[in-house]
């Protein structure tokens, strides 16, 4: 077994595992509304009933589904984003372990060997659909059972009656409706990646734009333009944001999915700068147009929609 690794999220060290900790279990995609919720009762918990312990969560590195599934499994942040999400929900610590040296555990061995021997668990927190184990054959009931009742079970969070998953928010995505999928994460989705150079077309229009590639394995939302918002350094600017391969000037056969953004009032040169985007609303689909002109023309249409807004 590759031993996990335990990382305290405020200094972003290695640190050995505490000697008593109260865990959160999960995948964590997106840390949205219920995993927060999840991790919020974690700490309720370690204040409540055990004040010396230290509160964390327990994931993989990789996502389960990236090794189980035999399609592409599509991520709502990056590793890193992930980390500094538990980090603003109060978490102290997040244990991350490698899935494939543990999938063969039976469940009495993960709780057993991984979170009471190796990860000094004292209590648990885990979500009403949590599995773990070989062939996922542990439910939240038996985790509860094995940790001689110090396990609570969340009951689902939900949101218009429907409860708040990675799944629903993914697909809420790629059907452009993204101020929905906020509501369910608690904040706009969002990319965070270096800009890098493209073709200009759009300076050459009057509508200079950065170009941000979506990061491997992230969810792109449906190919469209989007009134977006961009970090750059710490400042705030009003953007419209195109999702898509651009089909007016290029083959999108030969053309992965790209962000370009044209930001409103603002003037420089953001070219190797760390830029996040956050997606607020769906404007209108992604166009083909006839010529250049029409899409001068078009791109004109969708700033003065932004501007009004």
């Amino acid at each position: 077994m590759i031993r996990p690794v335990c990382l305290d999220l405020k200094r972003n060290l290695e640190i050995p595992v505490p000697a008593e900790t109260v865990l959160a279990l999960g995948n964590f995609d997106g840390v949205h509304l219920a995993h927060k919720a999840l991790i919020e009762q974690a700490i309720a918990l370690r204040d409540r009933k055990f004040p010396v312990a230290k509160c964390g969560v327990f994931c993989f590195t990789v996502h389960s589904a990236d090794l189980l599934s035999k399609r592409p499994h599509l991520h709502l942040c990056t590793q890193t984003e992930k980390l500094q999400k538990f980090a603003s929900c109060g978490a102290d610590f997040v244990i991350s372990a490698d899935f494939a040296s543990l999938r063969e555990l039976s469940p009495e061995q993960f709780v057993g060997d991984v979170l009471q021997s190796f990860c000094h668990c004292v209590a648990a927190v885990c979500g009403f659909n949590y599995r773990f184990g070989k062939g996922a054959a542990g439910d939240a009931a038996l985790l509860k059972r094995l940790m001689g009742g110090s396990a609570l079970i969340r009951e689902p969070v939900t949101v218009e009656g429907e409860p708040v998953s990675s799944t629903r928010i993914c697909r809420l995505l790629t059907d452009g409706r993204v101020d929905s999928a906020a509501e369910l994460l608690g904040e706009p989705y969002s990319i965070r990646t270096e800009v890098l150079h493209g073709k200009k077309l759009g300076r050459s229009l009057g509508y200079p734009t950065i170009n941000q590639p979506f990061p491997p394995g992230a969810v792109v939302p449906r190919y469209g333009v989007y009134l977006t918002d961009c970090e750059v350094d710490g400042r705030h600017y009003r953007g419209v944001s195109n999702v898509g391969v651009h089909p007016t000037v290029d083959a999108p056969e030969n053309v992965f999915p790209n962000c370009e953004t044209f930001l409103l009032d603002f003037a420089g040169d953001l070219y190797g700068k760390q830029v996040r985007t956050s997606f607020l609303r769906f404007l209108r689909e992604e166009q083909t147009f006839a010529s250049v002109e029409e899409l001068q023309k078009q791109i004109e249409k969708d700033v003065g929609n932004v501007k009004d807004r």
